[in-house]
Parts: C-alpha cells; structure tokens; sequence
C-alpha cells in the first residue's frame, strides 16, 4: 500500500487546478440530494426529481419562485462543475439525464448532516468488530497458503475491513470534537447571557462531558494496547512468510490504531485544561462580581485603551509642615558649655583661613534680603574652588547653622544627594526670608 510523500499530494492536487465554491443555497441542496438518495431505493434521481429538492431550498431561502426553474439548473451545472455530482447515463444532450452524487458530493453532504459523535457503547462496538478481525487475520496467517489466500485472508481484510472500521471510529472522533466545540460555545453563551445565574448549568455540562470523554480514554487505551499486541503477532507471520504487502497492510493499520489513541489522550488532556480554566473563571470572576460591575468597567476601559485621557489630582494648597509645632521666629539656642580655644587654634584646626564664613556673610545676607531664599548647595559651589575636603566640610556645617538661625528652612522635596568637589556629598537646604 504506497502512500504519496506530502510534496507529491500537493504538486498533483495543484496540477489538478480544482477550485471549490460552495454557497449557502448550493449546500443546502447537496444536502437534500445526499438525504433523497438515502431514503430512497433508486440510485439516481432525474431532473425533474432535482428541481423539486431545489423547490425546498428556495422556500427556506425565501427566494423568488418564479425563478426556482432557473436556479435550479444553474445550481445542478455548478455541482457538475465542481465534480460534486455526476452525470450517470449516456443519453446526452437529447433528453433529460439521471444524476448522483460522487464520492466528494457524497463526503461533504455527510459531514453537513452526520455529526455523529463517540460515545462508550459505539466505540466498544467498533472495537469489538476489528478485535475479532484482527483474530481471524491472526488465524490465517498462521495457516498460510498462496498469493491468493495471503491476499484475500490478511491484506484484503487489513486493507478494506479493518481500515473502514477504523476510519468509522475516526469519522465519530470528527463528529465529537464538532460537538465539544459546540459545548464550549454553549458554556460561552450561557455565561455571557446569564453569568451568575448559568453557573450550576455550566458545571453540570463540564462534568458530564468530562466524566464521557474519561470513560472513552479507559476504553481507547485498553482497546488499543491489545489490538497492538494482536499487530504485532501477524507482523511477525508476515514476515516469517516474506509477505512485504501484508505487512506493510498491517504498518497502515497500526498507524491508524495509534492515531486513535492519540487523539483520545489529547482530547483528554485538552478538555481537562478547559475544565480548569473555566472553574477558575467562576471561582476568579463570576463569583466575585456576581452583578457584573467589575467586568463592565473593564470591558469599557480596555473598549476606550488608546483613546486620550485627561487626568487631573486636586490637592489642599497649603504648605506643609517642617515640625508639629507653633512656628516662631524666636528660636533660643541652647546653651553649650565648652572651653573656648583661643582664634588661632581655631582657625588653625578648621583650616579654613581663605574664605572664613565672617567674609561671605555679608554677601549671603544680601543674596536672602534681595531673592527672599538662598541655597546652600550654591552657595558653597562658588565657594569651594582651592579648598581641601576637611575645608568644605567645616564650612558646610557653619553656613547650614547660620542658615537655619537666619531664614526659614522650606520643605525637604529633594532628599537625594549632590556631589561637591571631590569626596564630599551634601543635601540640598533652601531657606526663606523670614517675614518682618
């Protein structure tokens, strides 16, 4: 059984150049020729029998039926074009011709109208058949024989039975992830028409397909971990008897079985995630915003994201206070006991001898009584040019002391540190004029 390598299913599809455009009408009516060919016992339908199927959609589509004859053979002309159905007898152009739906027509028309989905006692149907197929194949290849017995006893049935069993599971496998997806579309619908109140109705529906979808992985792991077994014991008769057709009959079939099983444990781990995810919105969200007022303010503020805002924060426009406490200009110092040293020694120790605060004081004082603050940070920055560290220190303490007695200090806004020449960092002290 050779199969196409990818690149070659491609290249020959797009040799093909098939394009298929399928309306809503058009879809409809391939349905109704599926079901009419269904029910009844005649295997083609003739053009009148069409026309009438087309009668039906026109009536649902509400359409014009004066022009349903029209419509209707312009709509069996697309089909035949798209090679959904076929002309099946050979009378020509004379006379009115009898039709069927190809294999195409045919698939599209089931998937339409067959959402069939898994359940426990089909699969275990499905399985039991291919079980007991698989056992017979098992007994035929241990009796052996010929080519013919070889191809009707082992690859015959590996290739036709067998595969359409497992192509039945498959087609029911589509039909249940069609219908999971519809009950994620419920559980969406239910919560955003009804949020809180469809909270037990979610639940309920989350646990029954959870508790189907679980006992349907038991089923597929333990269906499929024997039917491998089973493979591999006619794998090795294959080969035993060097038959390359049964045993790549038997890979085909193999890779079938395990493409179920991962599907089931997929499916599984899949819905297993969504049921959490959708238990933590109800814990997370709808139990904590029963009403919904949460979520509509966020749903508007993310609707009007990108859109420009103008915020605005009103405050008190008063100071704030430097101590809790009566503010006055008369702050005694207090009184310090220490033995005075003689000015030399002092002025020798500070080292300060260039620039002594005595010969800035007077400049300072201008600077407060004219601009109503000084800084201390630009005060010593004119200042500090050719004095040591161990210089600017001591000045810095003076002038911060001299500062304070002198002016009202403002608020600390700016608690962050400058640098001052080399080695020495200081926090900025602004002082106002004191009011007369």
């Amino acid at each position: 059984m050779k199969h196409l390598s990818v690149a070659d299913s491609i290249a020959k599809t797009w040799s093909l150049d098939f394009t298929l455009q399928l309306d809503r009408e058009d879809a409809a009516f391939l349905a109704g020729i599926h079901i009419w060919l269904t029910i009844n016992p005649d295997p083609t339908l003739d053009e009148d029998q069409l026309r009438n199927i087309y009668r039906i959609v026109g009536e649902v589509a509400h359409s014009d039926p004066a022009s349903s004859v029209l419509r209707a053979t312009n709509a069996i002309a697309r089909l035949r074009e798209q090679r959904l159905m076929v002309r099946t007898d050979t009378a020509g152009i004379i006379r009115g011709g009898e039709y069927s739906l190809s294999r195409m027509g045919n698939a599209i028309a089931e998937w339409f109208g067959e959402q069939e989905g898994l359940t426990r006692k089909s699969l275990e149907i499905i399985m039991t058949q291919i079980r007991a197929g698989l056992g017979q194949i098992k007994v035929a290849a241990e009796a052996g024989g010929d080519d013919d017995h070889w191809e009707s006893q082992v690859s015959g049935p590996l290739k036709l039975t067998v595969a359409q069993l497992i192509e039945g599971i498959e087609r029911r496998q589509q039909g249940m992830d069609v219908q999971q997806e519809q009950i994620r579309e419920g559980i969406e619908s239910m919560l955003e028409e009804n949020w809180f109140e469809a909270v037990l109705s979610c639940e309920d529906l989350l646990v029954t397909t959870s508790e189907a979808l679980q006992e349907l992985h038991k089923v597929l792991m333990h269906e499929v971990e024997g039917m491998s077994s089973l493979l591999g014991e006619i794998e090795e008769l294959c080969e035993k008897n060097l038959r390359p057709e049964s045993t790549e009959a038997v890979d085909h079939v193999r890779r079938q079985i395990e493409r179920i099983g991962g599907w089931g444990e997929n499916r599984f781990a899949t819905w297993s995630e969504y049921y959490q995810n959708v238990h933590e919105f109800i814990r997370s969200v709808i139990s904590v915003d029963p009403d919904r007022a949460v979520r509509t303010r966020l749903r508007d503020a993310i609707k009007g994201y990108g859109r420009p805002e103008f915020w605005f924060l009103n405050v008190c426009d008063q100071a704030p206070y430097v101590h809790l406490r009566t503010d006055s200009d008369d702050r005694p110092s207090p009184a310090v006991e220490r033995k005075v040293k003689p000015m030399e020694e002092m002025v020798e120790e500070a080292g300060i001898k260039l620039v002594p605060l005595e010969r800035i004081e007077e400049k300072i004082s201008e600077k407060l009584r004219c601009d109503g603050r000084v800084d201390l940070f630009d005060v010593l920055s004119e200042h500090i040019s050719g004095h040591t560290i161990h210089e600017v220190y001591t000045l810095a303490g003076e002038l911060a002391e001299w500062l304070i007695k002198r002016g009202v200090p403002l608020p600390f806004l700016d608690q962050s540190w400058h640098p001052l020449g080399n080695g020495i960092e200081i926090q900025t002290l602004t002082v106002r004029k004191r009011e007369p």
